[in-house]
């Protein structure tokens, strides 16, 4: 939220995967408080909790204050789980709207953000309720100069079973759908979750099945992973900027055609937030990029 100022940009992208990805217990036990997800057996002091739970937040779970007898009945109450963990994603998304619209107040810079395929559906009552924060997924936006974005958050099939994907012949159709709303393609940015397979920018670790990584040779096994609606559409209206994310490890910029494709990566767990700083003019369309990070 304070790029927009640090860069000048005149519109800020959040292009999906919004919420954390798991709740981490702190246990309050008579020595003191433990988190045995992130600290092992190490036991910590109340004054200590506000660091633990900081900690928690920037690995992207949600830190939990309960006890061992609620944990060990949580493991037996799977909707309790689901309920609180639903409450968590809620609460924290309403806290940063709130945030954007405190920060960005009084500027013109536009933020859209959308879910991407980990976030909950019904989250995006939580992205409506915000007064500055415009949820993009499903409609063309005006970005100025004559310049268009239409955004999907939606991904092809994963290992994850995640919340919101579609198959391939599901998702290109959906893209297309979205195509035909905008006046130009190629006077349009295509902010898709997902990016196109067989590029730079979709390579993940190989899964077994067990959802473990595949290691051969002491080296970690990649694969393609992104999607082929996404690269099938790319290729036919050939806009001049995608943007996307999905596949964290895959840092880097492609292009397929002419469209220039650009994924940011992703270091959560290590508090570095990436990004890219695009300049589009309505006159040349895109002049210049470049990967930041902060």
């Amino acid at each position: 939220m304070n790029a927009g100022r640090f860069y000048e940009a005149d519109v800020l992208v959040m292009g999906g995967d919004i919420t954390g990805k798991a709740v981490a217990p702190i246990v309050r036990e008579k020595e003191g408080f433990r988190a045995p997800e992130i600290l092992g057996a190490q036991t910590v002091t109340e004054k200590e909790l506000p660091a633990i739970e900081k900690r928690i937040r920037d690995l992207g779970f949600y830190p939990l204050l309960t006890t061992k007898e609620e944990v060990d009945a949580a493991r037996e109450d799977e909707d309790a789980v689901a309920t609180f963990f639903y409450d968590a994603m809620a609460a924290s998304l309403e806290r940063w709207l709130r945030l954007a619209e405190e920060r960005l107040a009084g500027t013109d810079i536009r933020l859209y953000a959308m879910l991407g395929n980990d976030d909950e559906p019904r989250l995006r009552e939580v992205l409506a309720s915000s007064s500055l924060v415009v949820d993009p997924e499903d409609i063309p936006v005006d970005l100025g100069e004559g310049l268009q974005m239409l955004s999907c958050g939606h991904a092809n099939p994963t290992p994850w079973n995640s919340p919101r994907e579609m198959p391939e012949d599901e998702l290109e159709e959906h893209l297309e759908e979205l195509v035909a709303a905008v006046d130009d393609p190629k006077r349009t940015v295509f902010n898709l979750h997902v990016p196109p397979i067989g590029t730079a920018i979709d390579r993940a670790p190989a899964l077994d099945e067990t959802l473990k990584p595949i290691v051969r040779g002491g080296t970690v096994t990649m694969t393609a992973a992104g999607s082929q609606a996404v690269r099938n559409v790319l290729e036919r209206h050939q806009p001049p900027l995608a943007l996307h994310g999905h596949i964290h490890e895959s840092r880097g910029v492609v292009k397929v055609g002419k469209t220039l494709c650009i994924n940011p990566g992703s270091e959560y767990a290590e508090s570095v937030l990436h990004g890219a700083l695009v300049v589009l003019d309505g006159k040349k369309g895109l002049r210049n990029y470049q990967l930041v990070s902060g």
